[in-house]
């Protein structure tokens, strides 16, 4: 089997503002970019319809994303029982060019499954067993690749003190 880059480090969190800041002051990540209300095409649990949006925020560190996510949905759900309190290790996000041939590598069975767009899956399965996380695989296409650009590039040009924590919209991002 071939390596999987691991892109992403995704965490679940009660307040996505107090955890982009503490990543920026603890970690000197950043900025971070909070998405509110993400909404998606579809998304299951265990095969189950479910509603989900999820407020997130994501900014890089190094060569790393790190995604925050605030689910807003019934429970449990992929994230839990229940909202946890603080900020707490949640996925290792992968981009991969074809989601199910990623899926049958893995052999088992995905928790949660849901499409972005019409081009873009991502697919979450439970590997806390082997790697301590959830792994989730996300379509590598143009859109998830911009995605991932909109961190790499503002840390780029970024002094590392001004507007650590900005709003954007699901169309800026």
């Amino acid at each position: 089997m071939k390596p999987l880059e691991i892109k992403q480090m995704g965490y679940v969190t009660d307040d996505i503002e107090a955890s982009a800041l503490a990543w920026v002051e603890t970690m000197g990540a950043g900025p971070f970019f909070i998405l509110p209300a993400m909404s998606f095409q579809s998304w299951t649990y265990h095969g189950e319809p479910q509603r989900m949006t999820l407020d997130i925020a994501f900014g890089q560190v190094g060569d790393m994303m790190i995604e925050l996510i605030r689910p807003n949905g019934s429970w449990p759900n992929v994230y839990g029982n229940s909202m946890p309190k603080g900020c707490v290790p949640h996925h290792h996000g992968i981009l991969v060019a074809d989601v199910e041939a990623g899926a049958r590598s893995l052999g088992r069975e995905a928790v949660t499954r849901a499409e972005l767009s019409a081009e873009t899956e991502l697919r979450y399965f439970d590997c806390r067993d082997q790697t301590g996380l959830f792994l989730e695989l996300i379509t590598d296409n143009e859109e998830s690749r911009g995605f991932f650009a909109t961190a790499i590039e503002a840390t780029e040009n970024w002094d590392g003190k001004s507007s650590p924590v900005r709003q954007i919209s699901a169309g800026e991002s």
